[in-house]
């Protein structure tokens, strides 16, 4: 997991993620980015609503759902670009914003799917054949080249040789520590010394944390669970160890790793106290993925790249506070400097009434006019190479972090939300994690009661 330093425009160049044994996937799970790389919890889906200037004769409207609420602003951009209603060949541009993963899974099974939909788990569709292949369109597009792409971002379009996506909407860097400077200075804390390891985390997190005279939470320091820190593909980097091998096709949580993992982030809820760290979630605006940390009331998450952007955007009182560190490593990997490469992709589903109007979404979100829109107004960037090398590292608050990171990382994700049932592995993960920092069960019997689960569902799917 370790790589020599390079240039950010070497990386860009040579490409060098792969060339390190690390793998891309989507950012933000399908909460969700971007990156998920970076969303607001799914909500259901939203109406329908025709978006282009009317079909030409016979053509059908290009029906895509995407799980974020915040690329709208950027959607409806485009829906007043000429460019964008030629670029899809003057096809009605049917979409939906927020749409959680069930509502997916519901118009598949009942034969009515969208043309495909983003912020999806991914590899669980391509590796049931759920997505069409797209080589042959890619072969032809004028638009799509490989070379253009980290290549590492490319090859995660792909499932057992097969390319079913092409790198769009959101793809770059998932890990940093974001900090609100003036929370963090108003408690007495060093901005510029950030905490580096777990237990560093976890003092902050004692300082910061504040209540108000009837107990409840007025302020948290850090949610180890929340946002990028939640996944265990996170929490492996962190903690030393991989929770999918794909070369092996093997799952490995039972391990050392993932015991103190369980053990030292559960104690930041104990200090909230669990029940008191829902209430606070429950209040309106400050959910997890950056409400809480947009209201001020958490004063460090662990998110991507998107994160300065986003919250410039979303609340840019807040955002001018923001800067971006390093993410915590256990103790036993003190010096460590953690990063990992992830984003989206424009699938299209078997069943697509225009797989061909899908396709030219894709080739959309590739060029130019595209990304300018989704970097300005929602905060994201593709994985063109050409396009990273030229952003500014000023251009929002705690930016330069992430494109220096890129140089100075030590040791990178080998494979990110690589396993076809991760979306499984991540649901059993959320409720054991919660049984331990409840002191319902222990931390050795969560990681063996998680390696059960997981090898159990993996042998019932046939894998």
């Amino acid at each position: 997991m370790k790589r020599e330093k390079i240039s950010r425009r070497s990386f860009l160049r040579a490409s060098a993620l792969t060339a390190t044994g690390a793998a891309l996937a989507a950012c933000a799970p399908a909460p969700a980015a971007p990156a998920a790389p970076a969303a607001p919890a799914a909500q259901e889906p939203a109406a329908a609503e025709p978006t282009t200037a009317p079909a030409a004769d016979g053509v059908a409207p290009v029906t895509y759902w995407f799980g974020w609420s915040n690329i709208e602003p950027a959607l409806k951009t485009y829906v007043g670009m000429p460019e964008f209603t030629e670029a899809l060949g003057g096809a009605t541009f049917d979409y939906k914003v927020g749409v959680a993963g069930d509502a997916v899974l519901t118009a598949l099974a009942g034969g009515t799917p969208p043309d495909g939909s983003a912020n999806s788990d991914y590899v669980a569709f391509m590796a049931k054949d759920q997505y069409m292949p797209v080589a042959d369109y890619v072969k032809s597009s004028s638009v799509i080249k490989e070379e253009d792409f980290i290549e590492s971002a490319w090859k995660n379009g792909f499932w057992k040789g097969v390319q079913y996506g092409v790198p769009a909407i959101e793809h770059f860097l998932n890990y940093g520590l974001n900090i609100n400077a003036d929370t963090v200075e108003k408690a007495g804390l060093d901005p510029s010394k950030p905490p580096a390891t777990w237990s560093e985390a976890l003092e902050w997190h004692k300082t910061l944390t504040t209540f108000d005279g009837a107990g409840n939470v007025k302020t948290i320091g850090l949610d180890p669970y929340d946002a990028m820190a939640g996944e265990t593909d996170f929490v492996g980097l962190s903690f030393g160890f991989q929770p999918f091998d794909e070369n092996s096709f093997k799952h490995d949580l039972n391990n050392a790793g993932m015991i103190e993992a369980l053990k030292v982030m559960g104690e930041f809820y104990k200090i909230v106290g669990p029940d008191k760290m829902v209430a606070m979630r429950g209040v309106e605006g400050q959910g997890g993925w950056g409400g809480s940390f947009n209201a001020g009331v958490q004063s460090q998450i662990i998110e991507g790249y998107w994160h300065p952007g986003e919250t410039v955007v979303q609340k840019p009182e807040v955002a001018k506070f923001n800067q971006a560190s390093w993410a915590p490593v256990s103790d036993s990997r003190a010096g460590k400097k953690i990063q990992g490469v992830g984003g989206h992709f424009v699938p299209i589903f078997v069943g697509a009434k225009n797989p061909q109007g899908a396709f030219k979404l894709a080739e959309w979100f590739c060029t130019d006019a595209a990304c300018d829109v989704l970097w300005k107004e929602v905060g994201w960037l593709p994985a063109r190479k050409d396009y990273i090398a030229k952003v500014s590292a000023d251009e929002y608050p705690g930016l330069k972090f992430y494109l220096d990171s890129v140089n100075e990382a030590t040791d990178w994700t080998p494979n990110f939300r690589r396993s076809p049932i991760h979306g499984y592995m991540q649901s059993q993960f959320q409720e054991l994690r919660e049984s331990v920092y409840r002191d319902n069960t222990t931390a050795e019997e969560a990681a063996a009661e998680l390696q059960k689960r997981v090898d159990t569902e993996w042998k019932n799917q046939g894998y």
